[in-house]
């Protein structure tokens, strides 16, 4: 965002009265989130830059009366766009009316399918948008040795990576265990975060302590993974940026009263999304949502603005957004009242681009590179894959299972009912074994095919307590995206898979032979050209498909998606077998044969 010399002339000229100003926009008061005042001037901007505020009318080319608070764009610093299930372009047509004007996106779940190139792709497919889509550099491709991901990014390939346009830093750095341990490849990537002095994002689940310490000695400067408030605040008090998600993973209301208790409790405490479901993202917003919900919980509405515009932008180092004065680039928003964050009007680089919700200007579509395009790789399924075969004919076996505490839809804490469900339980469970098969049960199996080298590749476990009937299969499997199928009928398992491969990717429930729903994501297995609107309706069938499989869900994600995640505690299944996340090892899925 350099500026040339003449233009600085121009905007010295134009903040003198001696050119006319391209958008004048009066009749409103500004948060001034320097002082924290809301001041009532006019603002003045040439060009891309704001220059004036005062409460006189300089001529200008725009005018435009505002009824409202002005306040500087919205600044996500942690999100997978990939999450949404669109790609860069269809995610800034929705996102922008919401006020959300730049966001800095870890690529990492394309990057487990493609590599850098496929970073290049998401870099390719935002630029020239009306919005700021910048990118980190995955740091953890594959996110451990648990899993095989479809590309690996090496210590170079991040160097050369954050030479690249639009690479704003190293992205999450969600191993830690490699990183505690000082596994070269880590050190590596982290001399080079140290070296060019860029932002190091972190990830560190539950890290208390000495453990801690030495993780944010390491380098990384923030981290979004916050369950609890006691780990949130002893990570504030170690001097990282603790973002705070939002109202479907935490409780609000906990975490600002708890954090509100400190003497000085706002300075390290940032706002971001993470993932966003289509479904979500139409009905509920986007950053906007986040701040809502913050405020309503209890947050003062400067602090929740300030956690959104001046603090990632310094988080950041983009100096140059965040707030509304003389030098700032143009990108701010018209709310109808802090408190109830209604977006009424979004300015991006000085150009009027959304009113009342909508986009007031065309964005043109664009086809993502068709390379990413048939990724999913697997070799010719049968049901006999997902049948488990017991090593007895008769009796029962104790089996390795994960497990899944059922939500309870009176608990109030949603942070730790979300917790519960996030971070698994390794446990066992007693399985009767009648001719060669196992009964029925709560017990629902699992497989994990490698998709995308096409090798023969399959991990199999167990998952109690997570679905009553059907199956569902998914290539949306964090963060290595190989085909995950878990069911309690192999027939439904079967058709599941076949009916993801056939979409070259995506969700499918399936219950009795037939189909339920259908989420189609050719593009790396992960996201559809169609437009946001499109995807949240095929996302709420799948919903309800899950609830009549008697299946876990949750509105921040389907927990289906987190069951291979392999840096979450205490138990996943991957592509190589059931992992136990605490021992660093794998399991085998039968712990104890009790013949009969």
């Amino acid at each position: 965002m350099g500026v040339e010399a003449d233009h600085i002339k121009e905007l010295i000229e134009a903040a003198l009265g001696q050119r006319r100003l391209t958008l004048l926009l009066k009749g409103g008061e500004i948060l001034n989130v320097y002082s924290g005042e809301l001041e009532e001037v006019n603002v003045g901007v040439y060009r891309d830059r704001i220059v004036y505020l005062g409460i006189e009318e300089p001529a200008s080319e725009t005018v435009v009366n505002v009824k409202g608070v002005m306040v500087p764009g919205f600044i996500d610093t942690h999100l997978h766009i990939e999450s949404s299930m669109v790609t860069p372009q269809r995610f800034a047509e929705a996102v922008l009316p919401h006020g959300t004007t730049t966001v800095c996106a870890d690529p990492h779940e394309i990057a487990n399918v493609l590599g850098v190139e496929g970073v290049r792709m998401m870099l390719e497919n935002s630029k020239d948008l009306p919005m700021r889509i910048t990118f980190f550099v995955p740091t953890c491709v594959p996110e451990s040795d648990a899993v095989t991901a479809g590309a690996e990014v090496t210590p170079e390939e991040v160097e050369m990576a954050l030479n690249w346009e639009g690479i704003v830093g190293l992205g999450e750095v969600m191993d830690f265990e490699s990183v505690l341990s000082g596994r070269k490849k880590f050190m590596r990537i982290l001399e080079i975060g140290w070296r060019r002095r860029c932002v190091i994002d972190g990830h560190c689940v539950m890290l208390s302590g000495t453990r801690l310490n030495a993780y944010v000695a390491s380098g990384p400067e923030a981290d979004h993974e916050n369950f609890t408030v006691e780990s949130a605040i002893e990570k504030l008090r170690r001097g990282m940026y603790v973002k705070l998600r939002g109202p479907y993973i935490l409780d609000p209301t906990r975490f600002i009263k708890a954090i509100g208790s400190l003497p000085s409790p706002w300075n390290r405490l940032i706002l971001v999304t993470d993932d966003v479901m289509p479904d979500t993202l139409a009905e509920e917003g986007h950053l906007d949502f986040v701040v809502r919900s913050m405020i309503e919980a209890g947050m003062d509405e400067v602090e929740a603005i300030r956690s959104v515009t001046i603090r990632p932008a310094a988080h950041m180092r983009m100096y140059e957004l965040g707030a509304i004065a003389p030098g700032k680039v143009a990108d701010l928003l018209v709310l109808g009242g802090l408190r109830r964050v209604d977006v009424k009007l979004v300015v991006f680089g000085g150009r009027v681009v959304a009113k009342d919700g909508q986009l007031v200007i065309n964005i043109p579509e664009r086809r993502f590179d068709r390379r990413a395009m048939g990724t999913v790789r697997v070799r010719e399924l049968s049901r006999d894959l997902f049948e488990f075969r017991p090593p007895i004919t008769e009796g029962k076996l104790v089996l390795n299972v994960i497990e899944f505490k059922r939500p309870d839809p009176t608990v109030e804490d949603v942070s730790r009912a979300f917790l519960e469900m996030v971070v698994t339980k390794r446990s066992t469970a007693e399985v009767a074994v009648r001719e060669g098969k196992l009964q029925p049960s709560d017990v629902a199996l699992m497989v994990v095919i490698e998709r995308h080298k096409g090798s023969e590749k399959r991990g199999f476990g167990f998952v109690k307590g997570f679905m009553e009937r059907g199956a569902i299969a998914t290539t949306v499997a964090h963060d290595s995206h190989n085909l995950a199928v878990v069911g309690m009928d192999s027939r439904d398992m079967y058709l599941a898979a076949t009916e993801v491969v056939r979409s070259d990717g995506g969700l499918v429930a399936a219950l009795n032979g037939e189909v339920l729903s259908k989420i189609e994501l050719p593009i790396a297995g992960l996201m559809s050209e169609e437009p946001v609107p499109v995807m949240a309706e095929k996302m709420r069938q799948f919903r309800r498909a899950l609830a009549k499989l008697g299946a876990i869900d949750h509105p921040y994600m389907p927990i289906v998606s987190l069951l291979t995640l392999s840096v979450i505690p205490e138990a996943r299944v991957t592509d190589k077998g059931l992992f136990d996340v605490n021992a660093q090892r794998f399991v085998e899925p039968v712990a104890a044969v009790v013949r009969g």
